[in-house]
């Protein structure tokens, strides 16, 4: 117990990552609920805090290096984040929202929280299609010129008092879209299919869960690790900015 009790949620998966396959079995999004406290989110789940500390101490202790995201450098993650996970839920939204509308006429009738799960998916995948271009478009870039004003490589003169927010504008939205995935989980019943329905039914709540997964995985990177990271060097940057200017 000793191991986790004062422990925030993101430093036991900052820890070992592999601690984040019993988070999602009990339903702990560790991605925005990260700043809290383990044992106070067990009370609020009413948790039996005894069994998800044996489940968590049980983990795999060993972590594959491309699964350790905390020890990578600012560059690295930004890289990955934009040319693996930003490519994966592009090519995954377009399918998702297909299916929703599919499923959502065919089943609407008889399991009426398809409509719901349709609308939120529809909603949603815009969302995080538009929030995906701002990164590619504006948190990167900024973050990437950071980085070459730190190592003054830079020959830009950037408007540092217009981008000083822009990290957490990026961490509210994820939390919407996040809060928005925990909706359509709960009306799925956890992506519990219901017996006897067609494959379009079942692909819809396989790729749905394996979306939310990764989502949760993606949002855990930037908000638990990128953003910390880029915050220190914002104000490292400034810092240095203010001293010679």
């Amino acid at each position: 117990m000793e191991r986790f009790e004062n422990k925030l949620i993101a430093d036991i998966v900052l820890d070992n990552i592999n601690t984040s396959k019993v988070f999602k079995e009990y339903h702990i999004d560790y991605s925005i609920d990260g700043n809290k406290n383990f044992l106070s989110v067990c009370e609020l789940y009413k948790i039996d805090t005894k069994k998800i500390v044996h489940k968590l101490s049980a983990v795999n202790k060993e972590v594959y290096y491309l699964q350790n995201y905390n020890s990578w450098k600012l560059d690295f993650l930004i890289e990955f984040l934009s040319d693996i996970h930003h490519d994966y839920k592009e090519e995954n939204i377009l399918l998702l929202k297909e299916y929703g509308n599919k499923v959502a006429d065919l089943y609407g009738y008889a399991y009426p929280e398809l409509i719901q799960v349709n609308t939120l998916i529809q909603g949603i995948s815009e969302e995080i299609l538009e929030h995906m271009k701002n990164e590619e478009t504006i948190l990167f870039p900024y973050l990437n010129e950071l980085l070459k004003l730190e190592n003054g490589v830079s020959t830009l003169k950037y408007h540092f008092s217009k981008k000083i927010k822009i990290i957490d504008s990026f961490e509210d939205e994820h939390f919407k879209i996040r809060k928005t995935f925990q909706k359509i989980a709960k009306l799925t019943k956890y992506y519990t299919l219901p017996k006897n329905v067609c494959d379009s039914f079942k692909l819809l709540y396989v790729k749905l869960k394996s979306f939310d997964d990764r989502l949760q995985d993606h949002i855990h990177i930037e908000n638990n690790i990128l953003f910390p990271k880029a915050k220190k060097l914002q104000n490292k940057v400034f810092k240095k900015k203010k001293e010679y200017s």
